[in-house]
C-alpha cells in the first residue's frame, strides 16, 4: 500500500458488534503490518475499556495528556424560578424540577447545552467537566491515540470525538479504528467519516445476532466493507445466514488455534507468518483495491 499522493488518510474502522471476537488483535494487526511501508495511526475507540496499547508493550508516550472536557450546566439558584423549561427540554434526564428545587445530573449530563438555550431567566451557566482524556503513543513508525473515558463516567462520545480530532492532527496515510463493541451510539460516532469498515465475527449465535445488527448500521451509513471470522472451524448456521445477509463481503477467515488463543492471551499480536496472516492480508488487499479506486475516482 502506498498512499503518498496528497489525498486524506484512508480510514479503516474495525468494530464486531459483539465483543472479544477479536476486533483489537486484528486492527493492531493491521496497523503493525501497513506501518512496514506507510505512515499509520491506530486510533483506540473503545473508550471504556482501551486495550491496543496491551499489544504494542514498547510504544511510548509523545506528548501531553489531553483532558476531552464537555460544558455542564450549573443553577444560579437566585435566578431560578423552577418553571421546569430546563428539565422538558433535557432529552437525558439529567435535571429535576420541584417547587424550589433544581437538581441537575452532572453524570447524566451530554452537555448539548438545551437546557441552557431555553432557560428564560438565564438562570443556567455552563462550566467544563472531565469526561476522559487522550493520549498519543509512538511503536516505531506507527502512531497510536488512545480514549479512555473517566471511572465512573458515561459520557462515551466526547472522548471518542476527543481521540479522533487528536488523531486528525499526527500525519497519516492510513487511519485505522479500533472501534467499541456493540451497535449504539459509540459505534456510530467511530463509524462516522470511515471509508471502509471490516467487522470480525466468530461461530457463535450471540455473534452472529451482533453482526446483524453491527452490519445494518455500516450499511445505513453508506460504508462499505467486508466480514473477517475469527475463531473459525466450528459449525454455525447462524454466522453463514447472518454474513449471507450481511450485505458486506467476506474477506477471510482466522482458524480457531490453541497456540493462536495462548499468544492471544499474552497480548502478543497476530504474526503474518501465522494462522491469521491469510486473512490480514485479504483486508490489506481490499484496502489496497478501494485506495486505487480513489485515486482513479
Amino acid at each position: 500500500m502506498d498512499n503518498r499522493t496528497g489525498f486524506a488518510p484512508l480510514r479503516v474502522a474495525v468494530a464486531s458488534g459483539k465483543g472479544g471476537t477479536g476486533k483489537t488483535s486484528l486492527a493492531v494487526a493491521l496497523a503493525l503490518s501497513a506501518s512496514a511501508s506507510v505512515r499509520v495511526r491506530l486510533v483506540d475507540l473503545d473508550v471504556e475499556a482501551p486495550d491496543s496499547l496491551a499489544y504494542l508493550p514498547d510504544a511510548v508516550a509523545s506528548g501531553e495528556r489531553r483532558t476531552v472536557e464537555i460544558a455542564v450546566p450549573a443553577v444560579d439558584r437566585d435566578a431560578c424560578d423552577s418553571c421546569g423549561l430546563c428539565a422538558r427540554a433535557c432529552r437525558f434526564g439529567a435535571i429535576l424540577v420541584l417547587p424550589g428545587v433544581t437538581q441537575i445530573d452532572t453524570n447524566l449530563c451530554k452537555g448539548c447545552g438545551r437546557c441552557v438555550r431555553v432557560c428564560p431567566r438565564k438562570a443556567l451557566t455552563e462550566r467544563p467537566v472531565e469526561a476522559g482524556s487522550v493520549q498519543s503513543y509512538e511503536h516505531g513508525s506507527l502512531s497510536v491515540i488512545e480514549g479512555r473515558l473517566r471511572p465512573g463516567d458515561v459520557r462515551v462520545t466526547a472522548v471518542i470525538d476527543g481521540a479522533l480530532s487528536a488523531a486528525s492532527g499526527i500525519p497519516a496515510d492510513l487511519e485505522i479504528r479500533d472501534c467499541p463493541p456493540g451497535a449504539t451510539c459509540p459505534l456510530t460516532r467511530s463509524l462516522r467519516g470511515a471509508d471502509y469498515a471490516v467487522l470480525v465475527a466468530e461461530p457463535s449465535a450471540y455473534s452472529a445476532h451482533d453482526l446483524v445488527a453491527a452490519a445494518r448500521v455500516v450499511r445505513e451509513m453508506g460504508i462499505p466493507g467486508g466480514i473477517v471470522v475469527n475463531k473459525a472451524g466450528a459449525s454455525s448456521p447462524e454466522l453463514d445466514a447472518a454474513i449471507a445477509g450481511s450485505g458486506l463481503v467476506p474477506l477471510g477467515s482466522v482458524p480457531f488455534d490453541a497456540d493462536l488463543a495462548r499468544e492471544g492471551a499474552d497480548a502478543k499480536p497476530w504474526r503474518m507468518d501465522g494462522p491469521a496472516g491469510p486473512a490480514v492480508r485479504a483486508v490489506l488487499d481490499a484496502l489496497k483495491a478501494l485506495e486505487a479506486s480513489r485515486r482513479t475516482a
